[in-house]
């Protein structure tokens, strides 16, 4: 059985992530699609738009046969970490092709620079520290670093970024996994406007929900999406920042060995917080030529779920699935031995100490979201999980 795989946030499913799933099946002839999806919190430091649930439905609906969870202390971390954690996870279930968009260039010189970045790592090493020494970000360092190396901009870009790092974290993982660059169609990540009548950007789906977005997305995706709206609205930013403030300030809660933490920043936040500024002031506040606001958003989330440092040295054994059909059955049955299937409650019964840890880490997040879109907790437990029989199309 040859397994591709997508890592994703569908947030939320567009056409773009219709044409990636068909292009990469197309193009690797693929008996089984996998997508390992973040779950309720992505990896710009957010609450998803609608919760991991629709979003993996969409995505069976539209191509995929199994959709499992990324534990949340993966997706919220930097792309160095959130692509190795994630591939080391897919290795695990044997996939034989990664695919994942790129921007600005073909595959085959997608291909090419990244080779030669991965075969100079310790030269860009060397430029990245360069950069970091002078106080930039991690971030903005290895875009230094980056444009020094190949003397031209059109390769970086933050989706090209966590590509590579795709690619580096399979050269030390696993290097038998063919990776699938595929150029995106009509827009880039970052871009912030509807530019196409057939293809956004998540970012400008997101920042334009009052307009007509209804042609950027398959059809089953725009009603989970209305739909999810219609019962639950935005995520409440106050209420999670209240809750970042009574257990930091009032709990004191201490913050040094929660992931993405950085020396002082506790204490800088502590002096931020004493002119009650709102959540979106206390971001603005915080962030520095070293610290973006990603990584200070990430940090946030990363201190309320108390999810440690130390989680990254875990050997976890299962996969918490989401949504699947049929085909997924013959995997389950291929990598019982080797990984823990979570569907069903009674499945927690299986996992043995870091496992438990890791689904834990889970289900703070699922319930933390759920607080904050006034929806009941545990849904993990009550929430049919979805089978499909056959993959039909919209």
């Amino acid at each position: 059985m040859k397994k591709l795989a997508i890592i994703s946030e569908f947030n939320p499913f567009h056409n773009g992530h219709k044409y990636l799933i068909d292009k990469a099946k197309e193009v690797t002839k693929t008996d089984l699609a996998i997508s390992l999806m973040s779950g309720d919190f992505v990896q710009r430091g957010e609450a998803s738009l609608i919760d991991k649930y629709s979003r993996a439905d969409a995505a069976l609906d539209n191509g995929f046969d199994l959709v499992i969870e990324m534990p949340n202390f993966i997706s919220l971390q930097s792309a160095e970490f959130f692509s190795y954690k994630s591939i080391e996870l897919l290795n695990k279930l044997k996939i034989d092709y990664l695919a994942f968009g790129i921007e600005n260039l073909d595959s085959e010189d997608f291909l090419d620079i990244s080779a030669r970045l991965i075969k100079d790592n310790d030269r860009l090493e060397e430029l990245t520290k360069y950069y970091i020494d002078k106080k930039y970000s991690f971030t903005e360092a290895k875009y230094l670093a980056l444009k020094g190396f190949l003397g031209r901009e059109y390769f970086i870009s933050s989706n090209n970024i966590l590509a590579l790092e795709y690619m580096r974290s399979i050269s030390k993982i696993n290097p038998n996994i063919k990776a699938i660059p595929i150029r995106r169609l009509g827009a880039n990540n970052q871009d912030l406007d509807i530019k196409d009548e057939k293809y956004a950007s998540s970012t400008s789906i997101r920042m334009n929900l009052s307009g007509n977005i209804e042609k950027l997305m398959p059809s089953s995706s725009y009603q989970k999406l209305i739909s999810f709206q219609k019962n639950y609205g935005l995520v409440k930013k106050k209420n999670l920042f209240d809750i970042f403030k009574y257990k930091f300030m009032i709990e004191e809660s201490q913050m040094q060995d929660s992931l993405c933490y950085e020396e002082g920043l506790d204490n800088y936040f502590k002096t931020l917080l004493k002119d009650s500024p709102t959540y979106d002031e206390f971001i603005e506040l915080a962030v520095s030529k070293r610290n973006t606001m990603a990584r200070i958003k990430r940090l946030m989330l990363n201190y309320i779920l108390n999810n440690k440092k130390f989680l990254n040295d875990l050997d976890y054994n299962f996969v918490k699935v989401l949504a699947f059909n049929e085909k997924a059955t013959k995997l389950f049955r291929d990598i019982k031995k080797e990984l823990k299937i979570v569907i069903r409650k009674s499945d927690i019964e299986a996992l043995d100490h870091d496992d438990l840890l890791v689904y834990e880490n889970m289900l703070r997040a699922s319930n933390l979201y759920s607080l904050l879109i006034d929806r009941q907790f545990n849904t993990d437990f009550t929430r049919k999980i979805s089978i499909k029989k056959t993959y039909e199309a919209d």
